[in-house]
Parts: C-alpha cells; structure tokens; sequence
C-alpha cells in the first residue's frame, strides 16, 4: 500500500476513530487503528468489540491500494509530528510502515489487517432522524445521571425509548432519575426500546458539531448513529429497565418554585463545606415563602443560606447530596425550577423546561 495524503485531513480522521481506541488490552489488535486505501480514497476504522467508529472515506493519492492495521496512540503522535502538511505512508509484505514528511521518514511496525475485526453490518432501511442540537442536547441533560458502575448494568446505560415520532431518554443511577423527550423528523410509526451503554453515548454527544441532523440505525444487539464525517456503532444493554415513569405521579404535598442561578450560587457555598457530600447532606428546610440550606462538617465549619421563593403546601425539611443537586440544577436551561415533595423521605421531583424532568433522592438527616 501507499497513500500521498495531507496532515490535517489525515490528523481529523485520525483523532475520529482513536475515540475509541483501548490502551490496554490483551488483545493488543484492539489497540489499532485500520486504514483502508483504495479507488474511493481512503478510511479509518476503530473497534474495541462494544462500540467502534468508521470514517466517511476521505481524499488521498492512492497509488497502491491495499490496507494495514496500526497502533492508534503512535501513529497518531507521528502524523502531528511530521514537518510538512505533504505525507506518505508506504507499507511492505512484513507491514512495516514507512511514514514521509518533507525529509523526515519513520518507520513503524504494523499489523496483519486480516486479524482486525471489522465492524458488523447494519441494515439501513429503518432510519431515525432527529435535529442534531435536540440529540446533544438530551444527552448533556440526562446523560450525568447514568451510573458509572452499578451491580445492575443496565443501569450503566442510557434509556432509549421511541414512540412513533417521539423519543424518550432517561438516566438512572439509583440515587437519581433524569429523563426527557424530544421530536423526531423522521419515524417509522413503531414503538420499541433499548439501552445504549452509557460511554457510547457521551461518544455520541462529543461528535455532534454542525450537523443539521443524525441519522439513527437500530437492531436487536447494535445500535448506529451517522455523523456527517463517520459512523459509530455501539452495542446494546441487554435487560429490562426500570420503570421510571411511575416515580413521576404529579402528587405533591409541598411546591416550590425557585431561581435556578440562586440555587446553584448557594451550593457552591455549600460544596465548600460539604467536602464529604454522604456524612455532610445540605439540608433543606422549607417554610412560607423561603427555603434554607445549611449544612455542618466538624472538620471543616458550618454554612446557613436562606433563599426567596413561592411555596404552596405545607413546610418540609428534607436533606440531600448537594453534588447531584448541583449537577441536577446545572442541566437545567430555564430561569426558574419547580420542585415538588411529598415527604422528608420520598424523592424529590425537579423540572424547569416542560420536556424534562429530574428526581432526586433524599438523605437523612
């Protein structure tokens, strides 16, 4: 193989696919990029068997074709390496790598292409659209309440529900529930759910730039998102999912509505103290027309904030992690928040914009 290519194209698609790249892994094929070269140009592939990234193929010189599979990390700190924005990389039978660049040249030890897994076909005749600013937007906001880890994995990933034309995306962790919706410009008139690991998701978040929008691909065991540059393919969850939708009943015995900006202003305070956010809750206590937060720490000191708001129902104190309270109020985009309660031991139900809402467990005091 051998490709006269230019740097920055080549740098673009390269930091692409090593999204996905794993550093450490016993199967040391995984640690590589493919590239592909042939007479539509040439393209970069990524996998590391749960999710993978392929570019759209890209304008080179191919003077051979043929392809090579190379360690994503180094191949892509001696394309930025190289003085000269003119490339060429030359592989052999043994896949040694020959990298040119003005009169620089490298040399790279490669691997057998044939070894490389390739992604799995996916059909393309049922697709999803929806507006790229909408999807990035209901990933930043329901996406930090997926759970890292948890002894149940579907609780590791992003709920995905579609209902004719609407979607619905939910984030569980346990101690809190972030869920919204949105409109899809095209359906296919069918309902039907899954879970999306919740990396492959953040993924997907960081890759939305300018499109107008993206195009979404389902089966039983994959999903595929098109990009305007690429496609990621990512595994599904198996499992069934809570069912969050009875934790949102509407029932409430307290109701506050309160500025989102005085809220976050007064946690940030709060954080100072609350070093140790499960032994030092913020407690919240609600009464006629205001809300306090305080919280103590015998290692640190005390803080006391009392906030102006519009309560009806009867007064309350509840205490909670301010970190996921902070993070809660940071995702959301409207000027006021209404918080409803029930109880000093039921959750706490959160929502600014009308299509999303927020639950939040309480600690106890």
């Amino acid at each position: 193989m051998k490709i006269n290519v230019n740097k920055d194209r080549l740098i673009y698609n390269i930091g692409l696919v090593n999204r996905v790249v794993v550093s450490k892994t016993t199967m040391n094929i995984l640690e590589c990029i493919l590239l592909i070269a042939d007479d539509k140009g040439i393209k970069l592939i990524s996998n590391n068997l749960d999710m993978g990234i392929e570019t759209e193929y890209f304008e080179a010189d191919v003077e051979d074709e043929g392809k090579i599979a190379l360690e994503g990390k180094f191949f892509s700190d001696i394309i930025r390496s190289c003085p000269s924005q003119d490339i060429t990389v030359e592989t052999d039978e043994k896949f040694i790598t020959i990298i040119k660049s003005g009169k620089s040249e490298i040399k790279m030890s490669g691997r057998d292409p044939e070894v490389f897994p390739l992604l799995p076909e996916v059909a393309e005749d049922l697709c999803y659209t929806i507006e790229a600013a909408k999807l990035k937007d209901m990933i930043r906001k329901t996406i930090f309440a997926v759970a890292a880890e948890n002894i149940k994995p579907v609780l590791t990933g992003e709920y995905i529900e579609i209902n004719d034309d609407d979607i619905n995306m939910v984030g569980i962790d346990g101690y809190r529930i972030a869920c919204g919706s949105s409109h899809l410009l095209k359906g296919n008139n069918d309902s039907f759910s899954v879970i999306v690991p919740g990396n492959s998701m953040g993924e997907i978040g960081k890759l939305i730039s300018d499109e107008e929008e993206i195009s979404m691909y389902f089966t039983e065991n994959h999903m595929m998102v098109k990009f305007k540059d690429c496609i990621l393919l990512t595994s599904l969850i198996e499992g069934e999912y809570l069912k969050y939708k009875y934790f949102f009943t509407g029932d409430y015995k307290t109701k506050v509505i309160i500025r989102k900006d005085e809220v976050l202003s007064c946690l940030d305070r709060v954080l100072l103290i609350s070093k140790d956010v499960k032994k030092s809750p913020v407690k919240v206590k609600i009464s006629s027309s205001i809300i306090e937060f305080s919280s103590i720490s015998e290692a640190v000191g005390s803080m006391y904030e009392a906030i102006d708001c519009e309560v009806s129902g009867d007064g309350l104190t509840i205490g909670f992690n301010p970190k996921y309270m902070q993070e809660i109020f940071k995702n959301i985009d409207a000027d006021e928040v209404t918080a409803i309660f029930n109880s000093s031991l039921s959750p706490c139900v959160l929502q600014g914009e009308e299509k999303y809402k927020y639950l939040l467990l309480p600690l106890r005091l």
